[in-house]
């Protein structure tokens, strides 16, 4: 089963730089996981348990609000969800919905953070790896706010966004990137 995990996990962009021990380290704890089509594998509200990497099939992102749930992403094969367990202890700021039968190797936070402790250059690696992805995250969130303030009109036909409103929105969600 570890040479499983490893083959999988090589050919993930979070584990591209890891060594072969490292990778080894990492396929020592990852469990896969087989989700049916339409079956969630994490609910919005919920306690963070750690990061999926989407072997196989497909993941759709959904935030519920007042009017229904809007789909974030779709992540295939490659796709990394759920890495702000590993960061924070908050809960799930989404739910994670598979769009067929899918395959992903979980990284439970326990266990991540035990390695951590460890001293592990894997963890560290793919603490680095996690922070970038975020970064880049974070990044196309400020892209896209500003781009609203640039007189789009939200759905719904209501008046533009105006530049203030983003700007206490991003303030209040504490997601600049400088």
């Amino acid at each position: 089963m570890a040479q499983e995990h490893i083959s999988a996990l090589k050919d993930m962009a979070l584990c591209r730089g890891l060594s072969r021990a490292e990778l080894e380290a990492v396929a020592a704890i990852v469990e896969m996981k087989e989700i049916a089509a339409g079956s969630e594998l994490f609910r919005e509200d919920e306690p963070g348990d750690g990061l999926y990497l989407v072997a196989a099939g497909e993941i759709e992102v959904v935030k519920r609000s007042p009017a229904g749930e809007h789909s974030l992403a779709k992540l295939g094969p490659g796709g990394i969800l759920g890495e702000m367990s590993l960061v924070t202890s908050d809960v799930r700021s989404a739910t994670g919905r598979a769009l067929a039968q899918t395959t992903v190797l979980h990284l439970p936070v326990r266990k991540f953070r035990a390695l951590q402790e460890s001293g592990s250059t894997a963890a560290l690696r793919i603490t680095a790896a996690i922070a970038e992805v975020l970064a880049r995250r974070l990044a196309a969130t400020n892209r896209m706010v500003l781009e609203l303030t640039g007189g789009l009109r939200p759905p719904g036909g209501r008046s533009p966004l105006k530049t203030q409103d983003l700007r206490e929105m991003h303030r209040a969600m504490q997601v600049w990137s400088f």
